[in-house]
């Protein structure tokens, strides 16, 4: 059954805009649970900063400065990292430092070395050492204060008007910052120091506490500050600094204990696995809802239905609790109502949710909000995919009543005309115009700069709608429910003729991009067609087409295949869907050219990213960067506000690897197939250990022979079958 609607033609983009007019060329984020810091290179936070950075708790900035001075002055910069997720470390020295018109303190004789970690807000210690010959007296000052402003008010939203900031209180070693917002809830920053400061004094919008230190020849002193987020009823206790770095490291341990362990001869994509894995703990949240892997950090640490599932989908091979966590969370959020303000619908996925104050008053419809075309599709791709790896029936019959509606949402809301085809169209004013995995507004545009008449169809989204009507067909079989088995395998055969028959462009020799809401297609070559390969919808000649026309110059940049041909009218490679390189989608059209077998366009492939990936900060594939030809710049040109990490970025490199090696699991049937396995030249041996399938652990060792890559059991626990596939 579908519902009637107009075909509505927008003039101008939709959704919420994305403002933030300083962009730091370095900076440091590190994240754990519900709460990250943003901050420049140095560790800081400048007064009135326009890069969004802070100290992020909720979806609010619950500091907004921090500003570290010695005598006054900028202390000079050496270095920092955040090797760890949950720690940052940076080094800085004192500048010269003069009294009348003597060198009191020679430039390069102080270090101030900050060690900070993220555990229920913030814990930083901050190691102040001499290394004058001579003793020194010198005063370091911090200047703290908090905005409490709304994430989406920080990326650039108007509000009609904003709560109250209260004055800072100030009792001994404790500083107490607060806001009242509109909805009523008192939001507290409460920062405590381990030594009383010399001296506190207003600050701009805030505080600044003064320590003074007279240090000797090779003397050391330190204090610990602590910055803790408080919504209105809450209470918690500040962690000392080395049991809470302590426990945390022990958390990263344990996470990866029960995880498959990918070991290879070359150290830097070990390096590269190795970051990704870091990333993922990282982003996987614990939320009062339950848990999740978020979107991506500083702009998306939020639970995000299309991201969590792809992260999810992506990461199978490497630790399958991932996609259980996140299926349960979304599916207690699966859409009840029809709400023209959410975009909700009965049995749709959400697109995403917000816990500022800004979604507490309905100032946008984030509670949760659910316009995403494709996540409802992808949660039943993801439960398929699941019971592939794992067997686990109990999580399917918990699942089994949210994939009922999740495919009766498909047939009885998503196809919003009756064509067969499932579509989007915005109902909320405060909407995403484009509902796709390209969200932005501008993301599909008409000659001339138009856009599209609603509702739209894309042609990813109707792969992923076949690709999950076949999986759960096949899975109704399995389970003997043959009539409701085949039902889902007629609906997917129909949708996979209808693609053929109307996305289908003989004189470009490809796929469209979609389907506006007259019917006439959308003709740009885009790295969607790319994706329909992933889910085995095309034939096998124009699978071939595709793959071979994504290589061209037009849409291989050399570092990877761009979101858009530079010969569409729209084309930009510094844009963010229209022409940048997104490491997740070239994922997914690695995959599915594997699928088909196409080798070499895949090592092509795998070639350019791993190269992009090498030049990267912190060997990290980023949400995306730009277009630009490799010839032209010997380095890819990052995206100015790309979320790193990101989950489906950081989860591309297991799905890539797991391409490359072929590997599909049957965990019903006892069986992992083996397809064609063909490692790169710079990669001789991947060992996979621990891996799991079912109740059963595999490992496997792949090695290039004579051109050719084979393989090896090296361990096996279980009544588990290695199948050679052709």
């Amino acid at each position: 059954m579908a519902r009637g609607t107009e075909v509505l033609c927008l003039e101008g983009g939709g959704g919420l805009p994305f403002i933030v007019s300083e962009v730091p060329r370095q900076s440091l984020i590190i994240k754990e649970g519900e709460y990250f810091l943003f901050t420049y290179e140095n560790g800081d936070m400048g007064h009135g900063n326009r890069a969004g950075l802070g100290l992020y708790y909720r979806d609010t900035r619950f500091l907004s400065t921090l500003e570290t001075r010695i005598e006054g002055m900028q202390p000079l910069f050496l270095s920092s990292s955040a090797e760890r997720g949950y720690m940052a470390n940076i080094h800085l020295s004192n500048p010269d430092v003069m009294t009348g018109e003597e060198w009191t303190i020679p430039q390069d004789a102080v270090s101030i070395r900050r060690s900070r970690l993220i555990q229920d807000g913030l814990i930083e210690r901050i190691y102040v050492r001499n290394y004058h010959t001579a003793p020194v007296h010198l005063r370091l000052s911090l200047s703290l204060a908090s905005d409490f402003a709304d994430i989406f008010e920080v990326r650039g939203m108007r509000r009609p008007r904003r709560g109250r900031v209260h004055r800072p209180r100030v009792q001994e070693s404790e500083v107490l910052l607060s806001y009242t917002g509109t909805d009523r809830m008192r939001r507290s920053t409460r920062i405590l120091f381990s030594r009383k400061p010399d001296e506190v004094r207003g600050g701009r919008a805030g505080v600044e506490v003064i320590f003074a230190f007279l240090l000797a020849a090779g003397e050391v002193d330190f204090f610990d500050m602590h910055v803790i987020p408080l919504e209105e009823g809450e209470e918690k206790k500040p962690a000392k600094f080395l049991a809470a770095r302590t426990a945390l490291r022990r958390s990263y341990e344990e996470w990866v204990e029960d995880t498959a362990r990918i070991e290879t001869d070359n150290n830097v994509f070990n390096l590269i696995v190795q970051r990704s894995v870091r990333d993922l703990r990282a982003l996987h949240t614990r939320t009062r809802y339950g848990d999740i892997v978020v979107g991506g950090v500083p702009w998306y640490s939020a639970p995000f239905g299309r991201d969590a599932l792809i992260a999810c989908y992506q990461t199978l091979m490497f630790k399958p609790e991932l996609a259980r966590d996140s299926l349960f969370f979304l599916a207690a959020f699966q859409g009840r109502e029809v709400n023209d303000w959410r975009d909700e619908e009965p049995g749709k996925i959400i697109h995403e949710i917000r816990q500022g104050e800004m979604a507490r008053m309905s100032e946008i419809p984030h509670t949760p909000y659910y316009g995403s075309v494709d996540a409802t599709p992808l949660f039943l791709i993801l439960v398929s995919e699941y019971l592939k790896w794992t067997g686990d029936l109990d999580a399917f019959r918990r699942l089994e009543e949210n994939v009922e509606l999740a495919l009766r949402w498909i047939d009885e809301y998503g196809d919003l005309d009756g064509d067969g085809l499932v579509e989007y169209s915005r109902r909320s004013s405060m909407g995403l115009a484009n509902q796709y995995w390209k969200d932005s507004g501008d993301s599909i545009l008409l000659p001339g700069g138009r856009l599209p008449c609603m509702p739209v169809a894309t042609v990813e989204t109707q792969g992923y709608v076949y690709y999950a009507k076949r999986r759960m067909g096949e899975l109704y079989l399995d389970l003997g429910e043959d009539e409701k088995g085949k039902r889902m395998l007629e609906g997917a055969e129909s949708v996979r003729r209808k693609v053929e028959e109307l996305f289908w462009d003989e004189e470009l020799g490809f796929y469209v991009l979609a389907l506006d809401g007259e019917k006439q297609p959308v003709r740009v070559v885009s790295s969607n067609a790319g994706q329909l390969l992933f889910t085995g919808l095309p034939s096998r000649d124009r699978a071939k087409r595709v793959a071979q026309r994504l290589m061209e110059s037009d849409m291989f940049s050399g570092w990877g295949i761009r979101t858009l041909s530079e010969k569409t009218h729209y084309y930009n490679p510094m844009s963010y869907h229209n022409g940048s390189i997104w490491p997740h989608d070239n994922a997914f059209i690695l995959r599915g050219m594997k699928r088909y077998g196409e080798e070499a366009a895949c090592l092509n492939l795998v070639e350019g990213l791993s190269r992009a990936c090498m030049r990267m900060e912190n060997l990290r594939l980023p949400e995306l960067f730009c277009g630009f030809r490799r010839t032209l710049f010997d380095e890819p040109v990052p995206y100015p506000v790309a979320c790193s990490p990101q989950a489906w970025a950081s989860g591309s490199v297991f799905l890539i690897l797991q391409s490359m090696l072929g590997i599909s699991p049957d965990a019903r049937r006892g069986a992992v197939y083996i397809n064609k396995p063909c490692l790169p030249r710079w990669l001789e041996k991947v060992h996979l250990l621990n891996m799991r399938v079912g109740d059963s652990r595999l490992g496997l060792l792949f090695r290039r022979e004579a051109g050719l890559t084979v393989f090896s059991v090296t361990e096996k626990e279980g009544d588990i079958r290695v199948v050679i596939e052709e």
